[in-house]
């Protein structure tokens, strides 16, 4: 007979206090104010043999160098660390509580003093001060989730909210399909676009003893970034949702997973591409900020409003469905898969090019920070080059676990939709969930060959440590995870 399951919860508010670097962007951006609260949530389950940690954080990647540090310090008998996920909602107006390691780190290890200084605020909040304000903060959320069990239930649903919409427009160039990741859809030569999206709305809830709802996870296939471009603290459009669905259903805690959106955004650029032709290039340059011509504010409500409704509808059909002793298994292991690997000609040709920018600039000057963020590709495949003389596999953790008839599988990718669909189509579960942006890893985009094929960022190596080989194996390692749980 199954066993009881129990369930935690705990939230906690991750806002900085005072000005920190923004992630998310090529450009360096020091917050401004705060727009609206960065929270991170923490669910836990456990029966007694099965237990999974889930945490999610209003940030734009995984924070890998502050996981274990946050295990070390959360001292709570009984909990497997092994089986702690962190996951994020890919905001581009968050903080990753470390020093900017874009040009710190990135930039800096090909150009070195070269790199423009950025003028920094005496307050701000960063380097060791920020990891500790962001290590004491998570752990103690973790501590408080898993002494808050109690006995419960749980139940699924699947509904639809529009949210996501392909970003890479395709154009015919020299008589060839070439993507633009925003691309100006308006365009004479613009052809459509190089995939699809995906509407769904999985939702997973959970109940005490009397049937009352506690809390409910969410799971939308879309990054977080209507306000992407801006130097604000936000969790975009997740604030606005999570302030919909407690008017709705009341003050119950709300964990927010991003499901395979590597090739999505939140705005329709088929609409908005008219009114925004020179916005559109400067937002694909990635170099500054620029004002589009779109009500923000009121985008990140209408899209809240969408996701509440789906999970409104989710919770009137999941509330029959409520189990006390589900089916609970779990699953954790180390995935490797083909790492994208680059041409030595390729990567010549990088060094050149940067050598004859470097050799533009006498001792002592400073580039712009736009041609900084010009070097971006080609120290990419400088790096890569260094990578792949080490190992040809990208190495990584995977959680899986199944409640009941649902199946949940998390990847450390910006995955392109069309992986997540053969996953969900062919496994065994009722219900997939496909979590992205999260196994305790970063792995950047996970691109198909029709986006390799098109270019743009999004798929080239520089942001991708996996291709389409790769994309191929995960799909079936996962699978074959996700199944021998049936």
């Amino acid at each position: 007979m199954n066993k009881q399951i129990n369930i935690g919860w705990a939230q906690t508010d991750i806002t900085p206090d005072r000005p920190v670097y923004v992630i998310g962007q090529l450009y360096s951006r020091i917050s401004s104010y705060v727009h609206d609260p960065l929270t991170a949530t923490c669910l836990v389950l456990e029966n007694g043999e099965e237990q999974m940690t889930m945490v999610s954080c209003d940030m734009g990647s995984v924070p890998v160098n502050h996981i274990a540090p946050i295990l070390e310090r959360v001292n709570v008998p009984g909990l497997d660390k092994s089986h702690v996920v962190f996951n994020v909602i890919h905001t581009h107006n968050s903080t990753m509580f470390t020093k900017e390691t874009t040009r710190e780190v990135y930039f800096k290890s090909v150009l070195g003093d070269l790199c423009p200084d950025k003028e920094e605020p005496a307050n701000i909040l960063k380097d060791e001060e920020a990891a500790e304000f962001f290590i004491q903060r998570i752990a103690a959320l973790i501590e408080d989730a898993w002494e808050s069990r109690v006995p419960g239930a749980v139940s699924t649903a699947s509904d639809y909210a529009v949210v996501a919409f392909n970003r890479r427009p395709q154009f015919l160039v020299n008589g060839k399909r070439e993507s633009k990741m925003y691309g100006t859809c308006s365009e004479p030569n613009f052809l459509g676009y190089e995939g699809g999206s995906d509407h769904s709305a999985d939702m997973l809830y959970t109940w005490d003893l009397n049937g009352n709802l506690t809390g409910a996870a969410v799971c939308i296939p879309c990054p977080s970034q209507v306000y992407e471009l801006h130097d604000f603290i936000s969790a975009d459009f997740w604030g606005e949702a999570r302030n919909c669905i407690r008017e709705e259903l009341g003050n119950l805690y709300i964990l927010p997973w991003c499901g395979a959106a590597g090739d999505q955004n939140p705005l329709d650029l088929t609409r908005i591409s008219k009114d925004n032709v020179n916005e559109l290039k400067v937002w694909n340059a990635q170099e500054t900020a620029v004002m589009r011509n779109i009500d923000m504010l009121q985008e990140c409500k209408d899209i809240g409003e969408r996701i509440c409704e789906a999970v409104v509808r989710g919770y009137r059909k999941a509330k029959n469905y409520a189990e006390n002793r589900p089916v609970f298994k779990t699953k954790v292991f180390e995935m490797d898969v083909a790492l994208r690997t680059v041409a030595k000609e390729d990567v010549d040709a990088a060094q050149a090019r940067i050598d004859a920018v470097k050799a533009k600039f006498a001792p002592g000057e400073k580039m712009s920070e736009g041609e900084m963020i010009r070097c971006f590709e080609d120290i990419g495949y400088l790096n890569r080059w260094k990578l792949q003389q080490q190992t040809t596999r990208y190495t990584f953790p995977i959680f899986v676990f199944r409640l009941g008839k649902a199946v949940f599988a998390t990847n450390p990718f910006e995955l392109y939709v069309d992986y997540s669909l053969r996953m969900k189509a062919r496994c065994k579960a009722r219900q997939a969930f496909i979590i992205q942006l999260s196994s305790n890893a970063k792995g950047g985009y996970l691109p198909t060959q029709a986006a390799v094929d098109g270019g743009s960022y999004g798929s080239k190596p520089v942001s991708t440590m996996v291709g389409p080989d790769g994309g191929d194996e995960l799909v079936e390692k996962t699978l074959a995870a996700m199944d021998s749980l049936f």
